[in-house]
């Protein structure tokens, strides 16, 4: 499958973030930012989009956006890039990534460590450890013990956090997704990681949110505005006592979920953590 990337010249990291955000909600597959990964002369953001998108229509909503939010409009181009070329920026690129108690590793690199390792194989799926939300995640999820519980995650993307859940011990982890890109490469990855005996790995389906009190723990890093709709579906496959984390929360819109789990009823916050611009909100079922 081809792919191709829209760049956008900004440089305020609190805009980058706020458009990271947006992006993911008009289809992104995966962001670079250039002021962190390239040597070229090349400032701004690098956004991936399926070959079957409309570059123009995407280029259209961008500008949009810069628009409403009151921001100067900056310089943006698009280009086609083989899915091929893509892994090869990462292996130039990628470098191991820290979060609690694990070490996410790029598959090509062998690395000694005493933290617990998680192998993956970057594609244009979210969650390679690099973005504070995946970080705040993984953070979360290794400071429980998961022996013997169910799980599952929302917007499985890569399958890290899937993966770092049967790590911890989890029995079985449930890892939905909308996108086929990420449907593959979570199998892949849990492969990579011998933990695909453990990870159901699906399409989301109206049927997920149908069962109640089946899992322990759910997992959810994704678009502020989805986690809103998703939520009483999470209320309610979560058994009693039961944890929903949730990230892909800017700080500044963290309200707009409190408001959400105290308007539901039945949740309490647990716990809250910042990572830069990012949050994370812990749950527990009353």
């Amino acid at each position: 499958m081809e792919w191709f990337s829209v760049e956008v010249d900004v440089r305020d990291e609190i805009i980058k973030d706020i458009l990271t955000e947006f992006a993911f909600s008009i289809g992104c597959k995966g962001i670079e930012d250039l002021d962190e990964t390239t040597f070229e002369d090349r400032t701004g953001l690098r956004l991936f989009f399926e070959e079957d998108e409309d570059a123009v229509m995407i280029i259209n909503s961008l500008r949009l956006f810069f628009e409403e939010n009151g921001h100067e409009l900056p310089e943006m181009s698009s280009e086609k890039i083989p899915e091929a070329d893509w892994r090869e920026e990462w292996k130039k690129t990628y470098s191991p990534v820290s979060a609690g108690k694990f070490l996410v590793v790029p598959a090509w690199q062998t690395v000694e460590t005493d933290k617990i390792k998680i192998l993956i194989e970057p594609k244009m799926a979210f969650g390679t450890g690099t973005h504070e939300t995946t970080k705040l995640m993984l953070e979360e999820i290794s400071k429980h013990d998961m022996t013997g519980l169910n799980v599952f995650e929302a917007g499985s993307g890569s399958g890290i956090l899937s993966i770092a859940s049967v790590k911890m011990g989890a029995l079985s982890v449930t890892a939905v997704d909308i996108d086929e890109e990420s449907y593959d490469n979570c199998k892949e990855n849990a492969h990579l990681n011998r933990v695909d005996m453990r990870i159901h790995t699906k399409y989301t389906t109206p049927s997920d949110y149908e069962t109640a009190g089946l899992y322990d723990i759910v997992l959810a890093n994704i678009n502020r505005t989805v986690l809103e709709e998703l939520l009483p579906s999470f209320k309610k496959i979560v058994r009693s006592d039961g944890m929903i984390i949730l990230s892909g929360i800017l700080v500044d819109e963290s309200q707009k979920i409190y408001k959400r789990i105290h308007d539901l009823g039945g949740l309490v916050i647990d716990g809250y953590y910042e990572m830069n611009e990012w949050c994370l909100i812990r749950i527990l079922k009353r």
